[in-house]
């Protein structure tokens, strides 16, 4: 028994440090691929915890702003290919890298506990700015950044849209049917030990980390759900939840192909129609 529980508790160590330490994402595209592109780097401070954030302020035709927010263990790089298309709208668009990813500071990635800091401490800044429109900030995110998006913007009324793609309806849920993708070890019996420990080394609570118990507060703002039905790592359920949980006006899409966060690769000229169609008549 012994042997065993050192064993649970050096393999929970490892898979922890994995959760809450990610490794580097790299992508087939950088800001050399969007020449047209004109991003000001800027940063600020995340509320609370001070955490130094990086982002990158797109400045677009119109004073309309959308908020990106990354995926768990990627950067705000991720998020070019939609910058491009939203900018070419005409949005202003900011993307920033959450805590412990590319140039941000932070401890670690805390799976949404404190990830909803780093977008309303976006919010706030961007709000500093004398040109934009501070009634017209509208936010998407994918996987985690849907997730992260959802809880800020379920109590914070400067944010007036939400796209939540891929998002996950519960911390809990998603590390039980995601653990073996994102950690590399089995669910059982190593995941509870992992989450406990990380929950112990980040110093936060996963389980209260919901955004279908939040989201029905978005109302009477407009929210928008994608998820590819192909989806293995975040399961299309989390967005059923998500969807019955909300309230009017909401929208659902399901995509018939494609895994996670697949819908702007397998689906682009009808995902870009779709959300800026959504921001354009949100942010009008």
């Amino acid at each position: 028994a012994g042997s065993l529980a050192v064993l649970l508790g050096v393999t929970g160590w490892i898979g922890s440090e994995r959760a809450i330490h990610p490794g580097v994402k790299h992508y087939s595209w950088g800001p050399a691929d969007y020449p047209d592109l004109h991003p000001q780097e800027v940063s600020f401070e995340s509320r609370r915890t001070s955490t130094r954030i990086n982002g990158s302020f797109f400045p677009g035709r119109r004073p309309a702003t959308v908020i990106l927010s990354h995926g768990y263990g990627d950067t705000q790089e991720q998020m070019l290919p939609y910058v491009e298309f939203l900018h070419s709208a005409g949005f202003t668009v900011f993307t920033y890298d959450m805590r412990n990813r590319g140039r941000s500071g932070g401890q670690a990635v805390t799976l949404g506990a404190l990830e909803p800091l780093d977008l309303i401490s976006a919010v706030d800044y961007l709000i500093t700015r004398g040109d934009l429109d501070h009634d017209k900030i509208g936010a998407l995110g994918v996987s985690l950044g849907g997730s992260t998006t959802i809880l800020p913007a379920a109590d914070d009324l400067r944010i007036k849209a939400v796209v939540d793609d891929s998002g996950f309806s519960d911390a809990p849920g998603v590390i039980a049917s995601s653990f073996e993708h994102f950690i590399g070890l089995p669910a059982f019996p190593f995941a509870p030990v992992t989450v406990a420990i990380s929950e112990f080394r980040a110093g936060v609570d996963l389980k209260r980390v919901r955004p279908v118990d939040a989201v029905w507060r978005i109302s009477p703002r407009p929210l928008f759900i994608i998820h590819c039905m192909g989806d293995k790592f975040v399961p299309p359920t989390h967005s059923e939840r998500i969807f019955a949980a909300a309230k009017d006006p909401k929208q659902i899409w399901w995509i018939p192909i494609g895994g996670h966060m697949d819908g702007h690769v397998v689906a682009r000229a009808d995902y870009e129609h779709r959300v800026v169609n959504f921001f354009d008549s949100a942010l009008r």
